[in-house]
């Protein structure tokens, strides 16, 4: 993998973040309020269906993180080596 795309690989993954943290609130508040439908009180369904998105949302990011920060280490095993770490068998000049 050359190297230009292994960091445009690593910015695209943190500006991706906010994305998928909503997406991961989205879900879980959809899923409280599948879940909310059961509850008599208009605020226990609220709360119900709050309280899963923001668990939910805060899950994914911790995972999230956790993933970007490896991803560098995970992305130097697949780039391509520096011209100046290449070592080619050079001839001696006798």
């Amino acid at each position: 993998m050359p190297r230009w795309l292994a960091h445009l690989l690593l910015i695209v993954g943190w500006l991706l973040t906010p994305v998928v943290a909503w997406g991961a609130s989205f879900l879980g508040l959809w899923l409280g309020a599948l879940v909310a439908i059961r509850f008599h009180s208009p605020a226990a369904m609220l709360g119900a269906a709050g309280a899963l998105g923001l668990v939910c949302g805060f899950a994914t990011l911790w995972v999230w993180v956790h993933l970007m920060r490896r991803v560098p280490h995970l992305l130097s095993h697949l780039m391509a080596p520096r011209a100046s770490e290449q070592h080619d068998a050079l001839p001696a000049a006798d």
